[in-house]
């Protein structure tokens, strides 16, 4: 069903406010941070994990989906 179909039955599509978390325009590379602690403690190997953006960091993590806890700072929205 799309974004229409679904707004002529009278109901809305309504994203998460963390699923996206879009880098600021500035020119700064992108920082490495690292896997998160789940990752570390069954010793996953990299490509077999997720990769996670901090807006705080400024960086890109690795861990498995559901983690949330960015390694560095302990961020936790994205």
């Amino acid at each position: 069903m799309s974004t229409d179909e679904a707004q002529d039955q009278g109901t809305t599509v309504l994203r998460f406010p963390q699923s996206r978390v879009l880098p600021s325009g500035h020119a700064e590379p992108t920082r490495y941070l690292g896997l998160g602690a789940m990752a570390k403690v069954i010793g996953a190997p990299e490509h077999h994990t997720t990769g996670h953006w901090c807006s705080r960091c400024r960086g890109i993590w690795y861990g498995y989906l559901l983690e949330v806890t960015c390694p560095e700072c302990g961020n936790r929205h994205g």
